[in-house]
């Protein structure tokens, strides 16, 4: 059986896991329905480059607010109402940008778009890492990663033409439309217990005393403070130079032009795109951890050849390493995740390293900006910044792997044979302990 075929076995197999799937293709369809047109009808509302730039923003801060929220009620209530929930909000929000004539309510339906979509995201991850199995989570999340990526390929091409033909307002209806299905879908195909967390679901008081203890073991697991720290350095990579400095660096250095721009940006989600059928097979053969430190210094790596490169082959050479290396370093991330946490901490760990990924999001390009204009680096230096950030935490990890191979297993003999209510906090210490 081929690649191709044992995905497709494994979603026929399993059908929570193709329902996850397609369910995040949805959502990130309607995300990317909006994006050819959104700085352009914020445009029309006569809004300022700046005005234009907090539409963008207020989506990832709602993201960012909603995080640990929904991460804690995925714990406590199960992620299927959360899959359902979340969509829900995002059709209120799509809606209200649809129909406002006013810059301030549409601001405001950002912010509740974000909302929704930080509970939907936090819940399907969650779902994802609670649905895995050992030993097959690399291929489970690749699968998310790759439900992600066609999503994000289909929404835009499609945003597009409905924009052409029907004006600005209509992918908003359409970003409506798709996630009613998908809040739909969720509430009525998904699992009807929602996997509440794994844990001891007859007694309530049990389950909460066990997901705190797991949150609190969280916080202090040094594993996953940098694993968050990981996930920072992927969405500020994402914006600062994806979003901003490569397509800076591209026309000023090489003058190329905005359709050969968005040829070098497209370049990066096919690679992306193509490593998914390897990605999976490659986490669960070396270890999610593994994957996850090479993937982090290959993307530092790949920074580092376009910001010393001056040539137009570096540019490239470093646009498709960098696409490689992204399409390791979701899924591998998404499994060392679920790999160190608890099973009763899953809900917030997901919501913690996505709010680390948020923050990077937020502030990098403020940050890198804010640098520029103070010491005057420049594109390369900016890139260059970005790709020790990710080489120093590709080093960290290396610095904490003797940890790592002590705790990994300790975590799983947490899940599988101890009581919720005794569930071991995750440090080295306690471990020698035991």
């Amino acid at each position: 059986m081929g690649m191709t075929g044992r995905v497709l076995h494994a979603l026929h197999e399993r059908k929570e896991l193709a329902v996850l799937t397609a369910l995040i293709a949805l959502i990130m369809a309607g995300n990317g329905l909006v994006t050819p047109m959104l700085s352009i009808y914020a445009a029309s509302f006569s809004a300022s480059s700046t005005m234009i730039g907090l539409v963008i923003s207020l989506f990832g801060f709602g993201r960012l607010v909603a995080n640990i929220p929904s991460g804690l009620m995925c714990q406590h209530f199960g992620h299927r109402p959360m899959l359902a929930f979340g969509p829900a909000i995002i059709v209120i929000g799509s809606i209200g940008a649809a129909w406002t004539d006013s810059f301030a309510w549409l601001l405001l339906c950002r912010f509740i778009q974000g909302a929704g979509s930080g509970i939907y995201m936090t819940a399907a991850g969650t779902a994802m890492a609670t649905i895995s199995r050992p030993g097959q989570r690399g291929r489970t999340m690749s699968l998310y990663q790759g439900g992600q990526l066609l999503g994000l390929g289909l929404g835009p091409a499609i945003g597009g033409l409905l924009a052409a033909h029907m004006g600005f307002r209509a992918p908003f209806w359409a970003y409506a439309l798709l996630c009613a299905l998908a809040s739909i879908v969720a509430w009525f195909m998904l699992d009807t217990k929602g996997h509440k967390s794994d844990v001891s679901i007859a007694d309530d008081h049990r389950n909460k005393t066990s997901g705190s203890l797991a949150n609190t073991a969280l916080l202090k697991n040094p594993l996953f403070l940098l694993v968050c720290f990981v996930n920072f350095g992927v969405f500020f990579t994402r914006t600062v130079s994806q979003f901003l400095l490569i397509p800076l660096l591209g026309h000023d250095a090489y003058g190329m032009s905005v359709d050969r721009l968005g040829l070098a940006l497209t370049l990066i989600a096919i690679a992306n795109f193509a490593m998914l059928p390897l990605v999976g097979r490659l986490i669960d053969r070396w270890g999610a951890k593994q994957a996850t430190i090479l993937s982090t210094a290959a993307t530092g790596l790949s920074l580092a050849v376009m910001a010393a490169g001056d040539t137009l082959l570096s540019f490239w050479v470093g646009l498709g390493l960098l696409g490689l290396a992204g399409g390791i370093s979701g899924p591998a991330v998404a499994a060392y995740t679920a790999d160190i946490a608890p099973k009763a901490g899953y809900g917030m760990a997901i919501a913690l390293s996505r709010s680390f990924g948020d923050v990077g999001f937020l502030i990098g390009p403020l940050l890198i900006g804010l640098i520029d204009d103070l010491s005057g680096i420049g594109h390369r230096g900016g890139i260059f910044i970005n790709a020790a950030l990710m080489v120093v935490s590709a080093a960290a990890f290396l610095v904490q792997h003797p940890r790592a191979r002590q705790i990994v297993p300790h975590i799983a003999e947490a899940d599988h044979a101890v009581e919720p209510a005794k569930l071991p906090l995750l440090d080295a210490s306690q471990h020698k302990n035991n």
